[in-house]
């Protein structure tokens, strides 16, 4: 079988079944196979094209034979997992959930019509900043999502704010409460079952959670 490497990464020609190591190659660095020592010369293109067609499978000496593979015990995955694991993972996976729904912002009617505003950082900073113009100022540029930016009044402002700050402090205090749950469970099957959004149970519900939702 043609191996294809570079002259300095060469450890051995397998043909067709045997390895074969010659004194250039690169050292042996392992013990688990049987290399038979050989003359191995190392031809042009030109060479290889005259000699490929006529050339017959090197015949391994008497007696030699092929070392099997090390068989490698499969290792049990499900037992090197623990349930801490399980639940560092789900905790990470959950706060990844959690600031993912909190950029994504929410909805709000606003002229009699629904806008989506999104609450990425770079949202939140220009928010502070709507803020602070909102209280010495009657109309404050600003856009939602998607549309062209046009002038809201103060008390119009405001009310983004009020509800950008309610929608993050909402998913955050659900994200606590939530990763006090996690910490309950003691099982991988309860622990994976966990899904942002989904009812934490009433004995793990915080006040302030009960009195956001």
């Amino acid at each position: 079988m043609l191996q294809r490497t570079t002259d300095e990464k060469a450890e051995y020609i397998e043909c067709p079944d045997a390895l074969y190591h010659a004194w250039w190659m690169k050292p042996i660095k392992t013990n688990l196979y049987n290399y038979s020592m050989a003359d191995i010369s190392i031809i042009g293109e030109q060479e290889y094209n005259i000699l490929a067609p006529i050339s017959e499978p090197i015949p391994l000496d008497e007696g030699e034979e092929i070392p099997e593979e090390p068989t490698v015990e499969p290792v049990d995955v499900v037992e090197e997992i623990t349930v801490e694991y399980v639940r560092q993972a789900k905790i990470k996976e959950m706060s990844r959930a959690c600031r993912t729904t909190i950029e994504a912002g929410f909805d709000l009617e606003l002229r009699g019509e629904t806008h989506h505003f999104s609450l990425d950082v770079q949202d939140q900073l220009n928010l502070i900043s709507l803020s602070t113009m909102a209280q010495t100022q009657s109309l404050i540029p600003y856009h939602a999502d998607g549309e062209e930016c046009i002038f809201y009044t103060n008390e119009e402002i405001n009310e983004i704010v009020e509800t950008a700050n309610a929608h993050k402090i909402y998913h955050t205090t659900y994200y606590n409460a939530l990763k006090g749950y996690i910490a309950s469970l003691e099982t991988i099957e309860a622990i994976s079952e966990v899904t942002y959004g989904m009812e934490i149970p009433e004995e793990y519900q915080t006040e302030v959670l009960r009195v956001l939702s």
